[in-house]
C-alpha cells in the first residue's frame, strides 16, 4: 500500500500520547454481545435467503454463497444481496420484506449480456442502488424511483479494473471501485466516467461521505502493529490517522467504514478477542468493545458493517437460520 509517514519523532510521540488518551477516554465494553435483530431461514419461498450448501447441509467454502452483501439505509431497512438467487431483497427493521429486484431482468434492462453474479452492495447518489457484478465485471445501477437501471462497464486499457470487487460512494455521487486483480480503487463520476488516475495499491478502503478516505497499513516496524492512514480527498496525500495494536499481536483487520458524522469505524483479531473501534477524524479513540472470535459460518463480502449512525452489524448462520446480529 501506499504509505505517508510523518518524522519518527513526531510518530512515537503521537503513538504515546493515543495510548496514554485511551486509558481516559476509552469507553472499554469488556464481552460485549451483539443480540439478533432479523433472522431468516434456509428455504426457498419468496421471503426467505439461500445459501451454498452440501448435500449434509454444511456450508461450502468459496466466494459466492448464496447472500454476499448486506447494506442498511437511513430508514433502518436491510438491503440483502443474494446472489444464488440473483436478487435484491429490502426488509424493514421487523423483518417484512418490501421491495425484491430481479438483478436477471434488471441487467438485462441495463444492456449486460450475462446472467449477473453479485457481489457487493452500496447506496449510490439519493435514490441509487449500486451493485457490483463479477460475471460482467460491472457496476449495474438501480434506480430505486423507477428509472431505466443502467450498466457501468471498466473503461478499456490502464483505467479499466479487471476484477470488481467492493464498492463504495460519496454524497457527490461518484463510485469507487475495489480492484482485486490489480490491487486498485477506481473513480468514477455519477454517470460512471472515470475520475483522475486509479489509486494503485489501495484495496479494502472505506470512504466518508465528504470523500475522505482510509487505508490500512501493516507497520514496518513491529509486527502486530497495524496503521491508518487517511487523505482528504482521493488521490490526496496519506497521512497517519491512528495506531491499531494491543496487549496481543494483532493478526487481522479491517475497515468497517465511515457513519454519517465522519468517525471511523476498525475491526480488528487478536489471538484471543475481536474488537470494534470508532476514532474521530483527528484520531482520538471514541469507543472499543471486545467480543469473542465470531464464527460466521460462509464468508460474505461484507460479514460486518456499519450504518449512518454508528450501529455495528454482523452476519452467521446458525443452525439452519441466517441471523443478521446488531450491537445497539
Amino acid at each position: 500500500m501506499i504509505r505517508s509517514f510523518k518524522t519518527l519523532a513526531l510518530l512515537f510521540a503521537f503513538a504515546f500520547n493515543l495510548s496514554a488518551s485511551a486509558d481516559t477516554e476509552l469507553v472499554k465494553l469488556p464481552d460485549v454481545e451483539f443480540s439478533r435483530w432479523l433472522s431468516f431461514s434456509q428455504g426457498d419461498t419468496p421471503n426467505q435467503l439461500l445459501w451454498l450448501s452440501e448435500d449434509n447441509g454444511g456450508v461450502l467454502d468459496g466466494p459466492f454463497q448464496g447472500p454476499m452483501a448486506f447494506v442498511t439505509d437511513r430508514n433502518g431497512n436491510l438491503w440483502a444481496g443474494d446472489t444464488l438467487n440473483a436478487r435484491v431483497t429490502a426488509f424493514s427493521p421487523k423483518g417484512r420484506p418490501i421491495k425484491v429486484i430481479d438483478l436477471i431482468k434488471t441487467a438485462k434492462e441495463a444492456g449486460l449480456a450475462t446472467d449477473p453474479v453479485l457481489v457487493d452492495l452500496t447506496p449510490g447518489f439519493p435514490g441509487k442502488l449500486l451493485a457490483a457484478d463479477a460475471a460482467n465485471n460491472a457496476i449495474i445501477e438501480i434506480d430505486l424511483r423507477k428509472s431505466p437501471p443502467r450498466a457501468f462497464l471498466p473503461p478499456s486499457g490502464p483505467a479499466g479494473w479487471q476484477q470488481i470487487n467492493q464498492l463504495h460512494s460519496d454524497q457527490h455521487g461518484n463510485i469507487y471501485v475495489e480492484d482485486v486483480a490489480s490491487r486498485r480503487t477506481f473513480i468514477l463520476n455519477r454517470d460512471g466516467r472515470p475520475i483522475g488516475k486509479p489509486l494503485d495499491g489501495l484495496i479494502g478502503i472505506a470512504v466518508a461521505r465528504d470523500s475522505r478516505i482510509a487505508v490500512l497499513a501493516a507497520d514496518e516496524k513491529v509486527a502486530g502493529v497495524w496503521q491508518v492512514l487517511t487523505a482528504t480527498q482521493p488521490g490526496g496525500k496519506l497521512e497517519h490517522l491512528s495506531f491499531i495494536r494491543d496487549d496481543e499481536p494483532v493478526i487481522w483487520c479491517a475497515l468497517q467504514g465511515y457513519d454519517a458524522k465522519n468517525r471511523l469505524h476498525v475491526i480488528y483479531d487478536t489471538t484471543s478477542s475481536r474488537y470494534y473501534l470508532t476514532l474521530a477524524v483527528d484520531g482520538t479513540v471514541l469507543r472499543k468493545l471486545q467480543t469473542a472470535h465470531p464464527d460466521p459460518g460462509y464468508d460474505p463480502t461484507r460479514p460486518d458493517w456499519v450504518d449512518a449512525n454508528g450501529r455495528l452489524y454482523k452476519v452467521k448462520i446458525a443452525s439452519d437460520t441466517l441471523e443478521v446480529m446488531t450491537l445497539k
